[in-house]
């Protein structure tokens, strides 16, 4: 190409600008964490690739072979050079410099054999190579193996060649940042052409694919591809371009790619029908021009987006390194310092869980799941639950027969007539007996969530050490345990002392409850039939003064002697029993797996601030640097601000649905004292009557003066009135 005929140095200076910032953020490493805007080469086997990427650059470089050329990607580098030095290449992991191009040929060849094997392997493994010409434009192009439909004879490839190159094209091409040179040969039908099938699946809109008609000057004779180019048959909205490559015999014959590029323009001046058409869609020229503006605009569309990324990425990476923590130390003393500091935290952090106190430093990377206190209190709200429903009456599982049986079975030798508290007793231990069990599991439900707590929370802040994770987990166990047993032996007397001794101060019941003549709900009944009823009341209304005391008290001793004793003695127990186990101290120290990530989050959070920092050296960029960086604290804050919404409401919903419940709670207990004020009421006036029709009785005198008589609770004694009629 001419001096005069230069065309890539007459674009914007703004375009190598951009396209080396693009290459020097695949320098720094970028590419292996955020995508970067690239120009792939997608065409079936022989489809002309290395002709068109030869004609782009000028030179001739690339191998040729029969069969497969390109068995590993190539990743083209092009730099424009505005003088007229002679053209250079150099590899990327080789510090030689190539102005001879045979040379390039031959160290492709040697990389490609390392890479992919003699044998005409194909691997996914770019070779990297950078050419600065004044022949070429700014741009990065990758070179991708060509769609192999069958395997080669005496070669290495497998059976499924197809799926694999396809697969490799896919990988390349599905990715949004990428451009896409679909080649297609003239000789072909292009309804049938496989790199453009691939293109249309991954870019529906045609908005990043250029299409490129190769070989169109050996089309059969009286065809054209005119509608082709016109976009007429398959439309692209970035269209198509037709160009005329270097023949196989040009090729042997070493013919310059200044030469075959002037025989193209001759060609398109010259051909009849491709003369008339607009000279936008003919030429390696316009092809190059084309692919500069589109990679132009695509690239500056990118950059912030690419920016806003890398930024996040950042973020990201000091995160994960914040959780990590720095390296474990070497000196016993301070592996001694760092155990207590990861103790201190964990005791600290599983108090403030239980409490619910929201910890700003640490709840969104280690109790953002965990609900805290609210489950215990759910456990005991829960308590004895089945027995607190208003219609519940523990004796429904007792028949009169039952309660007469227990009547006649405690009378003893006496005198019949006169029922003992004994039956009273009988009756009522059994039913209290089946209060043990569920208060127990209680118990243990709070046991097993405190200890499944500790060992979240152990296991995310000593997740450094799985070993030492495993040894604190078993010492909060040992402590949990310890409590849980002091804790039960406290519960199971509050059970006993319920059994073995039944006694209330409870006004209501001593009010409706304690009366010597037994009472009727109005209907004529049998005195046998008022005792069994008296007791069947009595009955359920003890045992609702039992169930509504323990599910108030048992709560607290649990909440007492296993929650806030494990609260308080935790720390010290672990302090204690580290002390005692010299072991522990041996154990801090971190597996190879978690010294890897930590390295390799550290090479990469190197890698993006390198390409920030690129990224910042363009002014436009650095102004949105800063817009995005306020975006992503904002984002943040944001995120924050919502978990603690978030955790109002839920304290809130907890809130009504226990004041929901405590005023359930209270319509129960206003509805059964309404409905035993109610009872009382009738049985006075019932007592009334029936002590009205019954003959005056005359009771024994004391030496007191005063009638004594016997109830089912044994002696209760009051001044004689005439209308202390008793049944008994």
């Amino acid at each position: 190409m001419k001096p005069g005929e230069d065309f890539a140095g007459s674009f914007y200076s703004s375009l190598r600008s951009i396209v080396t910032l693009t290459d020097n953020l695949r320098d720094a490493g970028l590419q292996k964490y955020i995508r970067l805007p690239r120009i792939v080469t997608l065409g079936i086997q022989s489809s002309g690739k290395s002709s068109v990427l030869e004609s782009i650059v000028g030179l001739n470089f690339l191998p040729r072979s029969e069969g497969i050329c390109t068995r590993c990607p190539l990743e083209l580098r092009l730099v424009h050079t505005e003088n007229e030095t002679k053209p250079w290449a150099e590899f990327d992991g080789v510090q030689e410099k190539f102005t001879d191009f045979g040379k390039v040929k031959d160290m492709i060849l040697t990389m490609t054999e390392k890479k992919a094997g003699r044998n005409k392997g194909i691997v996914d493994d770019p070779i990297v190579l950078t050419i600065h010409s004044s022949t070429c434009p700014d741009l990065t192009l990758i070179d991708l193996p060509g769609i192999t439909r069958i395997p080669l004879a005496g070669s290495d490839h497998p059976p499924d060649i197809e799926r694999i190159t396809k697969e490799m094209c896919f990988r390349y091409i599905s990715d949004p940042r990428t451009i896409i040179l679909c080649l297609c040969p003239a000789n072909t039908d292009l309804s049938t052409s496989e790199s453009l099938l691939m293109a249309k699946k991954v870019d529906k809109a045609g908005i990043r694919t250029i299409g490129v008609i190769t070989k169109i000057d050996i089309m059969d004779r009286g065809t054209n591809a005119k509608k082709i180019l016109l976009g007429e048959e398959i439309p692209l909205r970035l269209g198509y371009v037709g160009v005329k490559n270097r023949s196989q015999e040009d090729i042997n014959n070493n013919v310059k790619v200044e030469n075959a590029l002037n025989e193209e323009k001759q060609f398109f001046a010259s051909h009849p029908v491709y003369s008339t058409i607009s000279q936008g869609y003919l030429g390696t020229e316009v092809l190059t021009q084309k692919l500069t503006h589109v990679m132009f605009n695509h690239i500056k569309g990118f950059l912030p987006e690419i920016m806003r990324e890398t930024m996040h990425r950042i973020k990201e990476c000091d995160d994960k390194l914040k959780e990590l923590g720095p390296s474990t130390p070497e000196e016993p003393r301070q592996k001694v310092q760092l155990l207590w500091n990861m103790v201190t935290d964990f005791c600290e952090i599983f108090k403030n869980t239980i409490r619910g106190k929201y910890d700003r430093k640490l709840s969104s990377r280690i109790t953002k799941d965990l609900a805290g206190g609210a489950t215990i209190k759910g456990y005991f709200n829960s308590l004895l639950s089945e027995f607190s429903g208003i219609n519940y009456k523990v004796t429904e599982s007792y028949t009169n027969e039952d309660i007469q049986h227990a009547m006649a079975s405690h009378e003893g030798d006496s005198i019949p007539g006169f029922p003992s508290v004994d039956v009273f007793i009988f009756l009522l231990q059994p039913q209290l007996e089946k209060l043990r069990e569920p208060v127990l599991d209680c118990l243990m439900n709070v046991h097993s969530y405190l200890e499944q707590l500790a060992h979240k929370l152990i296991e995310r802040i000593f997740f450094r050490f799985p070993s030492l994770s495993t040894e604190i987990s078993d010492l909060a166990s040992h402590v949990l345990l310890k409590e849980r047993e002091e804790c039960r032996e406290i519960v199971e007397k509050m059970i006993d002392s319920e059994e073995t001794y039944v006694f209330t101060n409870d006004l209501d019941y001593l009010t409706s409850r304690t009366d010597i003549v037994p009472k009727s709900d109005g209907k004529p009944k049998s005195s046998e039939n008022l005792f069994v009823d008296e007791i069947r009341n009595r009955i359920d209304s003890y045992f609702r003064l039992v169930i509504r005391t323990v599910r108030d008290s048992v709560p607290k001793a649990i909440g007492t002697f296993l929650v806030r004793s494990v609260m308080d003695k935790m720390q010290m127990e672990l302090y204690e029993r580290i002390n005692m186990t010299e072991s522990i101290i041996a154990k801090v120290s971190e597996p190879a797996h978690i010294s890897a990530e930590r390295s390799m989050l550290k090479n990469q959070l190197e890698t993006l601030r390198k390409a920030e920092k690129i990224m910042k050296h363009d002014p436009e960029l650095a102004n949105q640097a800063d817009s995005f960086a306020e975006e992503i604290r904002k984002q943040d804050d944001e995120l924050k601000a919502a978990a603690e919404e978030r955790k109002k409401r839920e304290e809130e919903k907890k809130k009504k649905d226990e004041e929901k419940a405590k005023k359930e709670e209270e319509k129960v207990r206003k509805d059964e004292l309404d409905s035993q004020e109610k009872a009382k009421r009738t049985a006075e006036v019932v007592k009334q009557e029936e002590v009205s029709k019954q003959p005056e009785l005359v009771p024994s005198k004391t030496d007191s003066g005063k009638s004594s008589s016997s109830s089912l609770f044994g002696d209760f004694r009051r001044p004689t009135k005439k209308t202390d009629q008793s049944l008994f």
